[in-house]
């Protein structure tokens, strides 16, 4: 019995973070984002406001079904395995594991996409989990490859903001791609930076 409960609990869990993002999307279709508090989307949801903020750290996280970027100890691994790919490579996928760590649970690319085009004050929260996403890789990139040799601290400013390139060419090409098929477009995406930067090298 005592090996079922974190699986309960996840599902309990799991099932929480929808009831909230749910309520969230409900009141704010029906009265607009100001008008809503994270106070009446829990008691839409049944649940304390306490519980709310154990859940989404604002309102608007709750409307996009979105949390703080993090960064586990299994992409900090796979990043820092130097015979996995180059630094470039490993920077790219360690950005996206990061941001997509924001949307594991709620709304898809395209609901979200149409929730910010209804309500562009959301606008400003993604964006601030995506500077969020950025400064953690800033952060492994300077203590951690700095540190082995494999690139110095200017270096690791550029390779961060061509990662963020990366990730803007992928959203401009296919909006949807990072979520639906992350790999396969993310790697096209780096092949074709590489070979850009190789015609004009």
């Amino acid at each position: 019995m005592q090996e079922n409960l974190p699986g309960l609990r996840e599902r309990q869990r799991r099932r929480t973070t929808k009831e909230l993002h749910d309520a969230a999307v409900q009141l704010v279709s029906e009265q607009g984002l100001a008008a809503v508090t994270a106070e009446a989307i829990a008691d839409r949801a049944g649940v304390s406001r306490r519980t709310f903020f154990n859940y989404f750290a604002s309102k608007e996280d709750a409307v996009l079904g979105a949390r703080p970027p993090s960064m586990s100890e299994a992409e900090l691994a796979r990043f820092l395995d130097e015979d996995s790919a180059d630094p470039f490579t490993r920077t790219v996928r360690l950005i996206v594991s990061i941001i997509r760590s924001s949307f594991e649970a709620g709304s898809t690319f395209d609901e979200r996409r149409i929730l910010v085009h209804r309500f562009p004050e959301l606008r400003q929260r993604l964006s601030q989990h995506v500077s969020t996403a950025e400064q953690l890789v800033e952060s492994v990139l300077k203590e951690k490859l700095s540190s082995s040799g494999e690139t110095a601290g200017e270096s690791s400013r550029a390779l961060l903001m061509l990662a963020g390139t990366v990730l803007r060419y992928v959203y401009t090409h296919d909006p949807g791609a990072v979520e639906t098929d992350p790999t396969a477009a993310i790697e096209s995406a780096i092949a074709t930076f590489k070979k850009v930067l190789e015609d004009i090298s």
